[in-house]
């Protein structure tokens, strides 16, 4: 009679502890939220930060493993938390996710938090810059650059670098929103998992929630943007 293999008991035994500690699946790849029918592009004039959340909110759906993430349009969010005249509240629930809203300081100190904030929130964050004024969805940064999605119509469709958006900056933007869910993941090898598990199992949870929050749902931002 054949033994089972040590080394594949114990791989198989770390995917099972993993998944008892990950309980929300790592259900979704990189390819997966960047998929061209993810994306979308703003419906009308001053609706940039509507269209970019709806976005976020279809890459946070996908990652949560939800298959009905295409139901998050324009149209359906402009119904639930859309304030016509004024804009984008700096907090507001859909879909069971909660998105909250935070300043940036400016400058190149945005850089590095923008970077970790992206580590942190795989589905993106709607980055804004009130000084052009024109809101986008901040995606990844990868070797080195910024990547985005800009709703503007007359820019380039899908995942591009953040230097060839309309206006949007890194260091010209001065606020965002973000998915307060941090158990959202993208999906990774299993090597990485077990090599990882220390990690997993003696760190507590931490609370990510960068910055502070703006106070009340009530705040928005002026119409009028791009």
């Amino acid at each position: 009679m054949h033994r089972f293999p040590a080394t594949l008991a114990k791989i198989l035994l770390t995917a099972l502890l993993l998944t008892a500690l990950l309980p929300t699946a790592l259900a979704a790849s990189f390819e997966d939220i960047n998929q061209p029918e993810v994306f979308l592009k703003q419906e009308n004039n001053g609706t940039c930060t509507l269209a970019s959340s709806a976005m976020m909110l279809r890459r946070a759906a996908i990652l949560r493993g939800d298959a009905n993430w295409a139901e998050s349009t324009e149209q359906s969010n402009r119904d639930t938390y859309w304030r016509a005249g004024r804009g984008l509240p700096y907090v507001f629930s859909y879909n069971g996710f909660t998105v909250g809203h935070a300043f940036l300081p400016g400058g190149e100190e945005n850089r590095q938090i923008l970077i970790d904030l992206l580590a942190q929130h795989p589905e993106g964050i709607v980055l804004h810059a009130s000084c052009v004024p024109h809101g986008i969805l901040l995606t990844d940064y990868t070797d080195g650059v910024f990547y985005c999605a800009d709703p503007s119509q007359a820019i380039a469709y899908g995942r591009i670098p953040i230097g060839e958006a309309y206006g949007t900056r890194i260091e010209n933007s001065n606020a965002y929103w973000f998915v307060s869910d941090s158990a959202l993941r993208l999906d990774s090898p299993l090597e990485t998992l077990c090599s990882n598990l220390s990690q997993q199992t003696a760190t507590p949870a931490v609370d990510t929630a960068p910055l502070a929050l703006a106070s009340g749902g009530a705040q928005m931002l002026p119409a009028g943007e791009f």
